[in-house]
């Protein structure tokens, strides 16, 4: 019996000295832990990797905190659980049993926030006033961000001075107060009948989303916060650019918007969206954007403009097509779904790409093999392609993605919806899955976002093709109008100037119409955008 005892005394000493040992050495894990303890403001010591008393004790914080406990030894469990709670920014609003927010809840409200109003003086005019699926009934565009005080960490501060925009009139804020979960605050709006004050309150629903109500006007609004990314891209000017790879094709910093739904899901299928030949982030954000992320998908947007030196003042429709074209935004799309596969929260294998007009052309292109493979591979793709209006093409040898592909277009589109039919045939007959949706009555952008959008106007000045002619793609790439036998070369040409050629003025008689109608038709909005949330709810979830 001593024997035993002293062998189990000396097995207990060792055991000891073993795993003092352990704790003593430098572990890259554990010094991660502690850094993203101490950011999170638990008091962990120095990030040194080595184990003490401050590591433990912040640790078992941590845990208690998030309704759990510490079982004493720190492994790879320890460390994904952290990481999962930082990237949700779970850990600046963290709950207690009695379901009343931490005292750190505060800090979880910095970031930008986006979303739609609904004011209670726009219902009789709209019917209620409720945003539904494509119906753009909303009072204005809510964006602004909050952020720490440089001076005193433990404020926080507006970093846009308007933040509620009606259409080109914005709000600016006057006061604020960030508390607990909460934050309040006053606005006012200033025009010739003079001042206008509302106060606002709001609170953390989830991680990523935020409801703020005005009391004496009745406005709403259910914010989400956003993500800003960037990424590499290039800019090959044409088709022909892929052939030889986009390596040396100038380089661009692309930054874009991300933001996710509700909810603490550990991935989310994504919709990139693409504007149409303006510039900035779309309003159709605050519409689509909605529809989207109440399927619980995430949205990313892309600024393929103030990169390249564009703006809303100077967008990509004010002629500079030369600066900024679809060639060049179907690599940012695949650029950024390069990026996104790295990233923690998406389903890479979920993710589908729509676009409007000019975006709608880049959501296209994407599913070209030349330009898809040379920038991603035969790894990666879009699940889906969801083009609103796009110029579609005639391909001698398409060579296309097998996913779906489906097109939204008006009867009375300036890009003829019957290009769209012809490509959709001739790539099903090859095994392709292509669809279109045409919508009787319907002109260009007929999903405009905004309820109160004027009926279709007339543009005198811009241009279109008509039925009778295509743009075609042949199998080495080259792109042209043709019209029977008569072919006008477009890659001979720089900047679209085909005015040279001996057939353009033949060609031109033809094919080449001024005056483009466009604007919004209620009922192809509403239409395309319920069938948007099937197609995404089918190919992406």
């Amino acid at each position: 019996m001593l024997v035993y005892l002293i062998k189990l005394i000396v097995f207990t000493v060792s055991l000891s000295i073993s795993c003092t040992m352990v704790w003593s050495e430098v572990n890259p894990k554990l010094k991660r832990a502690q850094e993203i303890l101490n950011e999170m403001g638990y008091k962990a010591g120095p990030s040194d990797g080595l184990w003490g008393n401050k590591t433990d004790t912040a640790l078992q914080q941590f845990y208690k905190l998030n309704n759990s406990v510490f079982d004493g030894i720190f492994d790879d469990s320890e460390l994904r659980f952290l990481i999962k709670i930082k990237e949700n920014f779970l850990s600046l609003a963290l709950k207690s049993k009695n379901k009343k927010i931490i005292q750190k809840e505060d800090m979880n409200v910095k970031g930008r926030w986006r979303g739609l109003a609904i004011c209670n003086w726009d219902k009789d005019g709209w019917g209620g006033g409720e945003y539904k699926f494509g119906n753009g009934k909303f009072s204005g565009a809510i964006d602004f961000t909050i952020i720490e005080d440089e001076d005193d960490p433990t404020k926080r501060i507006f970093k846009k001075s308007n933040w509620l925009d009606y259409g080109g009139a914005s709000r600016s804020i006057k006061s604020f107060e960030i508390s607990t979960n909460k934050i309040s605050f006053s606005d006012i709006f200033t025009n010739d009948q003079g001042e206008s004050r509302m106060n606002w309150e709001g609170n953390l629903t989830s991680n990523n989303t935020l409801q703020i109500n005005n009391k004496g006007s009745d406005c709403k609004a259910k914010l989400y916060r956003t993500e800003k990314i960037s990424f590499e891209s290039s800019s090959p000017k044409n088709l022909l650019d892929y052939v030889d790879g986009v390596k040396n094709d100038q380089k661009y910093t692309i930054t874009g918007l991300l933001t996710f739904p509700e909810g603490d899901k550990e991935k989310y299928p994504l919709m990139m969206m693409i504007v149409n030949s303006g510039c900035g982030y779309n309003f159709r954000q605050f519409t689509y954007g909605v529809d989207i992320k109440n399927q619980g998908v995430a949205t990313l947007e892309l600024d393929n403009c103030k990169p390249r030196g564009l703006s809303e003042s100077y967008p990509i429709g004010a002629g500079n097509g030369n600066i900024l074209n679809p060639w060049m935004g179907a690599a940012d799309a695949l650029y950024a779904l390069k990026f996104l596969q790295n990233h923690p929260k998406v389903d890479i294998d979920k993710v589908g790409i729509t676009g409007f007009s000019w975006g709608g052309q880049v959501a296209l292109w994407t599913g070209i093999d030349l330009i898809r493979k040379s920038i991603v591979g035969d790894i990666l793709d879009f699940a889906l392609r969801v083009p609103y209006y796009p110029f579609c093409r005639q391909f001698d040898d398409p060579k296309y993605s097998k996913n779906k592909l489906h097109i939204f277009i008006g009867e009375f589109d300036a890009a003829p919806p019957r290009h769209c039919r012809e490509m959709a045939s001739s790539f099903n007959k090859l095994g392709y899955d292509v669809s279109v949706d045409v919508y009787l009555g319907a002109y260009h952008n007929f999903d405009d976002p905004f309820w109160d959008s004027p009926p279709p106007e007339f543009n005198p000045r811009a241009w279109f093709v008509t039925e009778k002619c295509n743009f075609w793609i042949d199998s080495d790439h080259h792109r042209s109008w043709r019209l029977g036998d008569m072919r006008i070369e477009l890659d001979n040409y720089l900047n679209w100037d085909v005015t040279e050629n001996p057939f353009y003025w033949e060609y031109a008689i033809e094919c080449v119409r001024s005056g483009v109608k466009y604007g919004r038709n209620d009922s192809a909005a509403q239409k395309s955008a319920i069938k948007l949330v099937e197609l995404i709810n089918q190919h992406l979830k």
